[in-house]
């Protein structure tokens, strides 16, 4: 059975001053499979590696079952973890990997040579016990570190991105078999990857986290469908959400619409329960965000649906579909910078920035002195750089070219509202209107 895992506020602060990972509070129930997903750097692995006694806490709490964890050993923590490198032993055979969380803690040979060939028989690899690391492919040494991590039969999964070495279609079969050894055991998992599609995939609920301070957590369709920001809301979804700087417009006594640009859109009456909350953002600088399935082309509108008139700018071949990149004339939006990380030391202070600025005065002693360029401003961009683009799903075989002109209809159930520091304000972070 699984153990539950509560982390309150939970910090690691570095001894440079860096704090990579930032008052996470979060609760994983028995048998819960969570995924921590993020960009490189963003502190899923430093946290994993907290929760496994593999990183010391410096801010907050760590419960295992209820019971204060943070300076338990790795070992009595009943955890099992899985790397994307292996760590299998290359001088041991495969069966001899998979036997040693066994032969280590001193289980007798009979029940030990059993609980191989069981899970070696789970796993699929029966035929290869008796090879060395050396003689198996990529996809059959991870499912060796898998059976080692298995028989120990753990309370806790930790699994620090397992199939990132590995080719597309093998990770597509492999993450269905972590998925499925896993519920048998009933271990409660933590999964770190930066594949937002490998964490929609497998995980129960997912944390999203930036610059070591969490974003969200929810079901996969809760984060897809009310993206608490800006930022998760482009990092979950393949395509990316299409993101628009637009503006509100709420006369009192006429119709709400959203301009972007040399184009409009009207909000449907039935929006009506939002009017006030938008009435309080009117006239600020918005990102507006739509789904590539919130587009769709057609010249008759349903009475949800409003009409922009698009250019198609380019079309990108998918197989079993199209992917359209089309132009409205708005401007596209990227996603709001993070606070500025005002803990860390200034850079006149840091040692690492002293010991570059003393490299680069000694570089510039031993070279003859030239004089720097003057500064030039950058010049503007070409007026097709700020035009933005939508992107939306076709079927195949629907013809449409590069120039081509098409009234494109958006379904405004869909549309979604962040302000200029990304944060959502429509749907209204407590309400999704029904229509």
């Amino acid at each position: 059975m699984g153990s539950t895992i509560t982390l309150h506020q939970l910090s690691k602060t570095y001894p440079g001053g860096h704090r990579a990972v930032r008052d996470i509070s979060l609760h994983l129930r028995a048998g819960e499979f969570l995924v921590l997903l993020g960009p490189s750097g963003c502190g899923k692995s430093t946290l994993l590696r907290m929760i496994a006694g593999l990183e010391t806490v410096t801010g907050g709490e760590l419960l295992l079952n209820g019971r204060p964890a943070d300076d338990l050993p790795p070992s009595e923590r009943d955890m099992a973890m899985i790397f994307q490198n292996f760590a299998l032993y290359p001088t041991m055979t495969a069966a001899e990997n998979i036997a040693f969380p066994l032969a280590a803690r001193g289980d007798d040979d009979h029940t030990t040579v059993q609980a191989v060939n069981t899970v070696a028989d789970r796993l699929g690899i029966r035929s290869l016990l008796t090879r060395t690391p050396a003689q198996l492919s990529g996809g059959e040494r991870q499912r060796v570190a898998m059976g080692r991590a298995v028989i120990r039969r753990p309370s806790v999964f930790l699994m620090d991105e397992p199939l990132s070495s590995l080719d597309t279609r093998l990770r597509v079969r492999l993450r269905t078999e972590i998925l499925s050894v896993v519920r048998h055991t009933g271990a409660t998992t933590v999964y770190v990857t930066h594949d937002q599609a490998e964490a929609m995939a497998l995980g129960d609920r997912i944390a999203v986290l930036r610059d070591g301070i969490l974003q969200q957590i929810g079901t996969p369709d809760e984060l897809y469908e009310l993206p608490a920001n800006a930022f998760v809301a482009s990092f979950v979804g393949t395509p990316r959400i299409n993101l628009l700087h637009g503006t509100l417009y709420a006369p009192i006594d006429g119709t709400m619409t959203v301009s972007l640009g040399p184009q409009k859109l009207e909000l449907p009456s039935e929006l009506a329960q939002g009017h006030q909350m938008l009435r309080v953002v009117q006239g600020r600088p918005l990102l507006i965000g739509l789904r590539p399935e919130a587009l769709r082309i057609s010249s008759t509108p349903a009475p949800h649906e409003r009409t922009l008139s698009v250019t198609v700018t380019h079309v990108e071949y998918q197989g079993h579909e199209v992917l359209l990149h089309v132009t409205a004339g708005a401007q596209t939006a990227e996603v709001p910078r993070s606070a500025p990380v005002d803990e860390q030391q200034p850079a006149s202070g840091n040692p690492l920035t002293a010991g570059i600025r003393a490299l680069l005065g000694r570089l510039r002693g031993a070279l003859p002195h030239r004089p720097h360029p003057p500064t030039r401003s950058a010049p503007p961009l070409p007026d097709r750089y700020r035009v933005g683009e939508l992107v939306l799903r076709a079927r195949q075989g629907t013809g449409y070219r590069t120039g081509d002109r098409i009234p494109l209809l958006v379904d405004m159930r869909a549309l979604m509202l962040f302000d200029g520091a990304g944060h959502r304000v429509f749907p209204h972070p407590t309400h999704r209107p029904d229509l």
